[in-house]
């Protein structure tokens, strides 16, 4: 049994080796029954971390990055959905109130905080003269509904068109005529 024990962590030392980012120089010396490891071999781990060039070095940096990269997508999205004028941090600088944003930034607030707070007039200013264009064109868009005839109804309810039609048949009448007879006509219908 104590021989199958042994051959197990054999088989599976070559598969950790292959995995390990350390150097080889850096693993542990095989040790029999009741020997220590080689002394200093788990403080290497540390030591191992901070030597730049090393691959954990390598690996915790790239893992550092990627992280920086998440909570800045992260952060220009919250920002893009603010403003859809930036998508990018170049957009971000070229923005009128950038060095209030920088100095934000720079004291500690999240970027998408920072922006917000440095862009609020023009965000404001922007965001009230798109609710009066979406007011405006919501009127436009109803105007198909005009009354027969175009144009707006006066307050006795003859539009430039009936007046016209009137007229043609009736030229010297006044609008007080045309009314009159167009409410007793509209009476008798």
């Amino acid at each position: 049994m104590e021989s199958e024990e042994r051959a197990l962590p054999e088989q599976e030392m070559p598969a950790a080796e292959a995995e390990s980012p350390l150097p080889a120089a850096a693993a542990p010396a095989e040790c029999g029954e009741g020997q220590a490891p080689a002394e200093g071999w788990g403080e290497q781990a540390p030591a191992a971390q901070e030597m730049p060039g090393t691959p954990l070095a390598q690996f915790a940096l790239e893992q550092q990055l990627a992280r920086g990269r998440r909570l800045l997508d992260e952060q220009l999205r919250i920002i893009e959905s603010v403003d859809p004028a930036v998508k990018s941090l170049a957009d971000l600088r070229t923005q009128p109130e950038f060095s209030h944003f920088d100095k934000l930034v720079k004291s500690g607030m999240t970027i998408s905080d920072a922006y917000k707070l440095a862009c609020f007039d023009r965000l404001g200013r922007q965001q009230a003269a798109a609710a009066r264009q979406a007011a405006i064109n919501d009127v436009r868009a109803k105007e198909h509904l005009a009354p027969v005839g175009g144009g707006q109804a006066a307050e006795d309810g003859l539009t430039d068109e009936i007046i016209r039609n009137y007229r043609q048949y009736n030229p010297r009448w006044t609008r007080a005529q045309i009314a009159a007879f167009h409410r007793s006509y509209k009476q008798g219908v």
